[in-house]
């Protein structure tokens, strides 16, 4: 493989990153080859110490998204930088995926669990016209008006949840990205 081929490869792989992020990258290992060929260097001994431009866009990729995932704080980019990482090895699927899914699911239940329970004095308004005794549907409106209570907490409570595991799980994702490259 010669120094173009490479760049092309890189460049192809990269196409899902702005093109003011892409361009920098290809720059950057423009210069690597630049300085290789200055020190004696042949195309190929450069390629093999870069190593793979799919394996190196994929990297970029992920930190790409993991930054984007830190600045926003938004589940969205928390997702993309997820499935930006497994592309990384069968160690990210198992260690990021299977938390990932785990939390949202849990999260998103709660979110609904909330939603049931706000709903709830609507159920307990409709059978007033089915209750035969009036002491009881007041009993029933009022036991469900204290869980519409409890819904509107666990929701507010969840928010604050929702937003701590969002920065808590960025920050795994990128100790996990860490450890893939190699870093300390």
């Amino acid at each position: 493989m010669k120094k173009n081929e490479f760049i092309n490869q890189l460049r192809a792989q990269l196409k899902d990153l702005p093109a003011a992020e892409r361009e920098e990258i290809i720059s950057d290992y423009e210069e690597h080859f630049r300085h290789a060929q200055e020190k004696g260097r042949t195309d190929e001994e450069v390629i093999k110490r870069l190593g793979n431009p799919k394996t190196i866009a994929k990297e970029f990729t992920a930190d790409y998204h993991l930054g984007e995932a830190k600045a926003n704080h938004s589940l969205s980019s928390l997702t993309r930088a997820v499935f930006a990482s497994l592309g990384l090895g069968l160690f990210n699927l198992i260690l990021v995926l299977a938390p990932f899914v785990a939390v949202v699911g849990f999260i998103f239940s709660m979110y609904v669990l909330s939603g049931a329970f706000v709903l709830t004095p609507l159920v307990a308004v409709a059978a007033f016209a089915w209750e035969s005794s009036v002491a009881k549907a007041m009993f029933n409106l009022f036991v469900t008006l204290i869980l519409a209570g409890a819904g509107m907490m666990l929701y507010a409570g969840m928010n604050r949840v929702s937003k701590a595991v969002i920065r808590w799980f960025t920050r795994y994702l990128q100790a996990n990205l860490k450890i893939i490259k190699g870093e300390k």
